[in-house]
């Protein structure tokens, strides 16, 4: 069973379709994108578009969460104010309820391996900004979150959001796609373990 796992785009559409050709060579039997469709690129709604008519499971990240909701739901970004706004405008109804049917995680399990995917792992679920700071990388917030019997519970989880690609117990970080560095992650499961491996994406130059 081949998982491949791609994240933050960020309006790159020639990162967008180099990854899923990539992936696509590695015959994935499973495709999950974990967010950030918007901001820093140009070609948002296309990538946007693409991703919706690619059939994988896509995820709601930060930046989606600021399309649907604006950004009140999170203080550090009121700078971002003016371009959410705009980009709300540019949106079709369509591609909006797209963004709002995003889930914010998925599961799945393979001969008994639970794996779990999200954009970033939670401070509160069930609040309007979900996600566990960035600072928590730095403050030991998100290694003891690691540790936390939500998380421990899975064999793995995948998370993107830091654009970098990182490793903490059971916690696998997959760098941003549409930036500098990309890479995907590609897990494979079988009867007896899980592996994986940070793949650079291609053809990006």
């Amino acid at each position: 069973m081949k998982i491949a796992v791609f994240s933050d785009i960020h309006g790159n559409l020639k990162a967008l379709k180099a990854v899923l050709e990539q992936i696509k060579e590695e015959n994935a039997d499973l495709t999950v994108y974990l967010g950030d469709i918007f901001q820093r690129g140009n070609e948002e709604t296309e990538c946007l578009d693409l991703l919706k008519e690619s059939g994988i499971i896509c995820l709601k990240g930060n930046c989606e969460l600021y399309i649907e909701h604006g950004v009140d739901v999170d203080p550090d970004v009121e700078y971002l104010r003016g371009y959410y706004d705009e980009m709300r405008k540019k949106l079709t109804d369509e591609q909006m309820q797209f963004v709002k049917d995003m889930p914010l995680f998925y599961e799945y399990e393979y001969h008994g391996h639970k794996i779990h995917f999200s954009h970033f792992l939670f401070l509160d679920i069930n609040s309007a900004y979900p996600f566990l700071p960035l600072s928590s990388l730095k403050n030991g917030e998100f290694d003891k979150a690691c540790k936390s019997e939500d998380v421990t519970k899975y064999d793995l989880a995948a998370v993107g959001h830091s654009h970098r690609n990182f490793v903490s117990g059971n916690v696998v970080s997959v760098s941003a796609s549409g930036l500098e560095g990309a890479s995907y992650l590609l897990i494979e499961v079988n009867d007896d373990d899980i592996s994986f491996e940070h793949i650079n994406i291609r053809n990006l130059v």
